[in-house]
């Protein structure tokens, strides 16, 4: 029997980085079909051709991992999952804007 060790790269990602559309299945647990039905309702934008040739920007990645969970662990559809990652992501906006308001709140008065 022989082992085999796999080894994890790790590598930070920025704005200006672009992931293969198979790297990003894997990683979310995405088929390419619910990527290419999450392209179509806007929740990525990919650039290539084909969806099988298809690079996405490494700022995507929590997006699809989100849409992906919500897919796999709630049963939702890929406008559900789309519609669920919009309204946390805006929740989340809303959320980060009232600790800054707070903060100016208090530092003023």
């Amino acid at each position: 029997m022989t082992d085999t060790i796999n080894w994890l790269e790790v590598r930070l990602l920025g704005e200006g980085d672009w992931i293969a559309v198979e790297t990003l299945c894997r990683l979310c647990n995405l088929t390419l079909e619910a990527m290419t039905e999450l392209a179509e309702l806007g929740v990525v934008s990919p650039r290539g051709l084909s969806p099988r040739e298809w690079q996405l920007p490494a700022t995507a990645l929590p997006r699809l991992a989100a849409a992906g969970r919500l897919m796999r662990d709630l049963g939702l559809n890929a406008s559900g999952a789309a519609l669920a990652v919009e309204l946390l992501e805006s929740q989340a906006r809303l959320e980060r804007r009232l600790r800054e308001l707070e903060r100016h709140l208090y530092s003023a008065g």
